[in-house]
């Protein structure tokens, strides 16, 4: 079961991870469109390619991820700290989204700094997260509260207590 959770979480990374990599450049291409022709087929793939490929991968891939966490019980200081990078790069995807939807307001150019930008950000939160996870550096847990290194504890309805 771990297994397969593993293998799923993988393939939906670098389905998502590969996207946020190539999206820019495609983002960049709306500016060099020759015809408003040509801008329309270019804006109708990079849409199709964010929500129907790229969105749901991500959410396939947190998903995974965190079935990965809870099946294996792992609450591990490098962890967290491994979750708060993904958690910007889950803010580069709705930042790339959102330049997507300007685009549909009106035609404005994405220039290439701006999309190197992109690339580069996405690129650094990428190596980061890979480190972390095949480095799994030893943090000092201290640094962390007790709650944030131990699964929700569970109650029975016997020894619960009402407010």
């Amino acid at each position: 079961m771990i297994t397969l959770l593993k293998a799923a979480h993988i393939a939906a990374l670098l389905i998502w991870c590969a996207g946020l990599l190539a999206l820019p450049a495609l983002l960049v291409q709306h500016g060099r469109a020759a015809s408003q022709s040509e801008f329309g087929d270019l804006r109708r793939f990079v849409r199709r390619l964010y929500v129907g490929v790229l969105t749901p991968a991500a959410v396939l891939a947190v998903g995974f991820g965190t079935g990965l966490i809870f099946a294996r019980g792992v609450f591990v200081a490098w962890l967290f700290l491994k979750l708060a990078f993904v958690g910007l790069l889950v803010g580069l995807h709705a930042w790339e989204g959102r330049l997507l939807l300007d685009l549909a307001d009106a035609e404005p150019d994405v220039g290439w700094r701006a999309g190197l930008g992109m690339t580069g950000t996405g690129l650094a939160l990428i190596l980061v997260i890979l480190t972390l996870v095949l480095g799994k550096p030893g943090f000092d847990p201290s640094v962390l509260p007790g709650w944030l290194l131990a699964p929700w504890p569970t109650y029975s309805s016997a020894a619960a207590t009402p407010i």
